[in-house]
């Protein structure tokens, strides 16, 4: 603690005074008089607020790049899906075998049954069973000590600006 600092503290208070612009200080005066608050209780909000990372700006920010990942995962997983699918059908169609009239009736009949199963197998995999994307490694895309740097490095670059 700094020798200025230690002389001002009284009660386990400091007094600070900063010098804002006139504009500010009739918004301060403003929001005080409109919500029956003093100006002390107003400032010390707003220093606990941006101090403590808790602002509004702060929590959009960690949402939106909690909504971004998960944007980014599925586009991956859509892109997984897509490949499987197509795969899948280039395999369908240089195995399946052409069939006479006679012979699709009896196939229509074994396609209804076998496709009643696969739903029923997909069901169970869907409720809870194993997943096709849960099998193939996963991306980081970035865990919240990344996310706390880029805010941070986001709340510095607006301070900056905001003094210029």
């Amino acid at each position: 603690m700094s020798k200025t600092v230690s002389r001002t503290i009284r009660r386990g208070r400091a007094r600070l005074v900063p010098r804002v612009p006139a504009e500010l200080a009739q918004r301060l005066a403003d929001v005080c008089a409109s919500t029956n608050s003093t100006e002390t209780a107003v400032v010390v909000a707003a220093l606990r607020k941006h101090l403590d990372g808790t602002s509004d700006r702060t929590l959009l920010f960690r949402r939106l790049d909690h909504l971004d990942r998960a944007v980014e995962r599925s586009h991956r997983q859509l892109g997984l899906l897509s490949e499987a699918f197509g795969v899948f059908v280039q395999v369908w169609f240089a195995h399946a075998p052409t069939l006479d009239e006679e012979e699709k009736k009896s196939a229509r009949r074994d396609a209804d049954s076998r496709y009643r199963r696969f739903l029923q197998h997909v069901t169970q995999r869907f409720s809870g069973g194993p997943r096709f994307l849960g099998d193939l490694p996963r991306e980081s895309i970035a865990d919240d000590a990344e996310l706390d740097a880029i805010v941070d490095t986001s709340n510095g670059s607006s301070e900056k600006s905001e003094k210029s």
